[in-house]
């Protein structure tokens, strides 16, 4: 695969960034953090939480009880504006290689072989890397692509559900399967992120000399929901997505309990954050406002995360961020707290002067190229804090406390909202690389069905499943 040169926007975006990086102002109480590599590389961990938007987060106006993730607010800085794509694969590709899905991503549950992640990255700087969790990248099972493998894509050791697609992947909760460095593992009790979770504490004590680089892309709290060990109550769904919340902070517990047992804290930046918004059949209270989840939709309760970042002595603690932060920007961000080099093919932005205080935002807009090639249709967007323009003409206001978008009305448009469009124009018609279809590889032309008044795709009578992962 031959990967698109970056979109002229892009160039001029980062040209931009850099201009205005040369005249931010320094916060003094952090001027040590910035005066190049630290003196000893710091320890880096991705966690990434599994179909939860904001809505379901109390750092965050929600109603669920997670008292380690808010450790990480209380010790770190919170994000309050982070986006990911609004589908798991397409948000895991540009997490991982910095890149936006334009230029990278070709179907779901696949990466190219060819293609350079972040845990190249650190591999390549003689980091110890370890991956634990969901994989979802070496192919979809249907189309017939074989796509990147863990030790491809830069990882030492892995444990992980999700290498294969189709029915042999197996479950992700009770009676799990896991691939672990080679050999398959299925286990016939037990809860599958428990095993998890034990193998990357493991991880953490084998290599507590450091520097590590840790990926944990978390299985929770995606569906189907199901009791946990900690809560083996029945219930509806809604009981049992809120169990799996509590459950998925225990996990984050565990991890954060182990580095303070190895004195590994302070030397240890933690990015905390989520694939893409809450399943469509949950509900959650945010701000006082019953918010539905928004899980492959283009829209702000689809693309709407957590990002949270805590690295104590170089990143202040108990702050709020109010810059907006890209998926693609995770890449550069935790590659400059490590003083080590990015791809001049990578597309996001490194955060790090943001969350220090030392420049009060990295982008002002954020564009997505937004193709699953899955049961949701294809589209292009850009928006800023106020408002979005979707491909398609819709040019509407943003309420970002409660995930709510309302289109307005062209001819009642005051200037700055017409200069506003006019710019968000120019990105979207910058971006050249076509949209892939919305069309399905196993329809075989086949029309695909789309449910009644929503607009989730769920696929043709050869679909392999009616669901996605």
């Amino acid at each position: 695969m031959t990967t698109p040169a970056p979109s002229t926007f892009g160039k001029l975006r980062k040209t931009a960034l850099a201009m205005l990086a040369a005249v931010v102002t320094v916060s003094p109480t952090l001027a040590s953090a910035q005066d190049g590599a630290p003196a000893e590389r710091p320890n880096v961990i991705v966690i990434l939480a599994d179909d939860v938007g904001v809505e379901a987060f109390r750092a965050y106006g929600g109603e669920h009880d997670t008292p380690n993730i808010e450790r990480l607010a209380r010790e770190g800085v919170t994000f309050d504006h982070a986006f990911a794509t609004p589908l798991c694969s397409p948000s895991r590709t540009r997490l991982m290689t910095g890149k936006e899905n334009a230029h990278n991503y070709e179907a779901f549950g696949y990466l190219g072989a060819d293609q350079r992640t972040f845990g190249n990255v650190f591999s390549e700087a003689g980091y110890a890397t370890g991956m634990v969790g969901k994989w979802q990248l070496s192919g979809n099972g249907y189309d017939g692509r074989t796509g990147i493998t863990p030790t491809q894509a830069g990882f030492g050791q892995s444990l992980l559900w999700q290498l294969e697609a189709g029915p042999q992947k197996g479950s992700r909760y009770w009676g799990a399967t896991h691939w672990q460095d080679g050999s398959w593992i299925i286990h016939e009790d037990g809860f599958g992120p428990d095993f998890l979770s034990d193998y990357a504490l493991s991880f953490l004590d084998q290599h507590a000399d450091g520097p590590f680089f840790l990926y944990y892309p978390m299985v929770l709290v995606h569906d189907p929901f199901v009791t946990t060990p900690a809560e083996r109550v029945g219930g509806d769904e809604q009981q049992r997505f809120g169990s799996m919340m509590r459950y998925m902070d225990r996990m984050v517990g565990r991890l954060l309990d182990r580095l303070d047992a190895l004195n590994l804290t302070d030397n240890t930046l933690i990015v905390f954050t989520a694939d893409n918004g809450t399943n469509r059949r949950i509900y959650s209270q945010r701000n006082g406002e019953r918010v539905r989840g928004g899980k492959g939709q283009p829209t702000l309760t689809g693309t709407h995360v957590p990002l949270m970042m805590r690295w104590p002595g170089h990143i202040p603690a108990g702050q709020r961020r109010s810059a907006m932060f890209d998926f693609s920007d995770v890449l550069p961000t935790i590659a400059e707290a490590a003083a080590l080099p990015v791809a001049a093919d990578v597309d996001g932005v490194s955060q790090l002067a943001v969350a220090q205080g030392r420049a009060e935002a990295a982008r002002d807009t954020i564009f997505q190229h937004y193709a699953p090639v899955w049961r949701w249709p294809s589209t292009r967007f850009v928006f800023d804090l106020e408002r979005k323009l979707y491909e398609d003409g819709r040019y509407v206001a943003l309420d970002l406390s409660v995930g709510e978008e309302t289109e307005l009305d062209r001819a009642t448009l005051t200037e700055a909202d017409r200069e506003r469009l006019a710019r968000f124009q120019a990105i979207l018609e910058a971006d050249k690389v076509p949209l892939n279809p919305a069309r399905f590889p196993w329809c075989a032309g086949e029309e695909p069905k789309v449910a009644g008044g929503d607009p989730v795709v769920v696929g043709c009578d050869a679909s392999p499943g009616n669901r996605a992962d």
